[in-house]
């Protein structure tokens, strides 16, 4: 009998083996489900085994390539768009391991933001539903705090434009440079962050600035559900923005943050009375 948090794999298009944990649930729903810029599937196996134990869905929660306890190279990938393919590759799985089954795709942080990307993928026609967890978007977007909140991170503003005006050029010898730094103390860290993120990985946990065309493909059920304490996204920002774009329930949860948007029991439930509803 498969236990909750084993590891399993799935092939990638370019032969490497890439890990998630599965957490089995009722066979007719799954969701797929993405983590943040600097951790790895970790810090969601608690709401991972509340979805699952509740009945509410199978999850399938992946160590995106670049992350997780033995990556290929932590921190990086080969090209700008490599997480889209793989994504593609991990939802041809799923389908083929559950025949059938409604798919529901989604992520916290930055991992909603890379569920976003598949807006404009194959892919998308596929997912039943969306479930983005205090998503992030772009840079340019109207979530981003100008004053950066108390987030512990830092991205190379100089670097990260040149390397885009070098890529503007067709030029891409430089998109291993590192542009972002998490720069929590080492004695509070576990040891399977990804703390120093290069460009291509960076560019593709996050949507472009046009992000309008990402947000306008969004006609299936969506809930987004943010802190209103988020202390790394303008939570106020999030209603009329999604509103002005697509059909998604936006619901702001008093008294939760960034990270306690996918750790407590209140926010638990919300998660899985949304799911109860998608089952009818």
């Amino acid at each position: 009998m498969q236990t909750p948090n084993e590891y399993f794999s799935y092939r990638a298009r370019d032969g490497a083996e890439l890990p998630y944990r599965f957490i089995a649930g009722p066979s007719e729903v799954v969701l797929i489900f993405l983590h943040g810029i600097t951790e790895p599937s970790l810090y969601l196996r608690e709401f991972g085994r509340y979805v699952a134990e509740k009945g509410h869905a199978t999850v399938y929660l992946p160590d995106l390539r670049g992350y997780g306890t033995n990556p290929i190279r932590r921190g990086d990938i080969d090209y700008i768009g490599q997480f889209d393919d793989d994504i593609e590759d991990l939802f041809r799985h799923v389908q083929e391991r559950h025949p059938g089954a409604s798919i529901v795709f989604g992520g916290h942080s930055a991992g909603g933001a890379t569920a976003l990307r598949q807006t404009i993928r194959p892919i998308h026609r596929d997912v039943h539903a969306y479930l983005l967890l205090a998503p992030g978007l772009s840079p340019s977007s109207p979530l981003v705090r100008k004053d950066r909140g108390v987030n512990d991170s830092r991205v190379n503003v100089p670097k990260y434009a040149m390397l885009m005006g070098l890529n503007a050029l067709g030029i891409h010898s430089w998109d291993h440079t590192i542009v972002y730094r998490r720069i929590t103390p080492t004695e509070k860290l576990h040891g399977t962050e990804s703390c120093h993120l290069s460009y291509r990985l960076a560019l593709s946990r996050m949507v472009s600035n046009n992000y309008s065309k990402y947000l306008s493909e969004l006609h299936q059920p969506t809930l987004v559900l943010v802190g209103e304490e988020d202390e790394v996204f303008l939570a106020d920002e999030y209603e009329p923005l999604y509103h002005r774009y697509c059909g998604a329930e936006v619901q702001l949860l008093p008294g939760h943050n960034h990270d306690h948007i996918i750790q407590t029991e209140q926010a638990h439930v919300i998660v899985g009375e949304w799911l109860k509803r998608l089952r009818g």
